[in-house]
């Protein structure tokens, strides 16, 4: 099987609008390291919710989530979807 493949950033101000509280004190919490790498420490439930949410906007799409990462300007997400081979 063929894929397309695409890059999804969310800025920190797309998941604000997308109802995904980021400020520590909050819910979703992930920190980065000077050298870049990032980590998620807390996120509550309501938070996944909110995520899955905007995946399965992607989702609905035939995209499927590849990786994810957490970047200290927000999410970095690449997908995929099967594309059809022509005989």
């Amino acid at each position: 099987m063929k894929y397309e493949h695409t890059i999804k950033i969310f800025s920190l101000e797309d998941l604000e609008r997308k109802g995904i509280v980021t400020h520590p004190h909050k819910n979703i919490v992930f920190a980065c390291r000077p050298e870049g790498t990032c980590e998620v420490h807390d996120i509550g439930l309501e938070q996944m919710e909110n995520l899955s949410v905007l995946f399965n906007e992607m989702g609905n799409k035939s995209w499927e989530l590849v990786q994810l990462v957490f970047h200290e300007s927000g999410i970095i997400s690449f997908w995929r979807r099967g594309i059809q081979e022509l005989p």
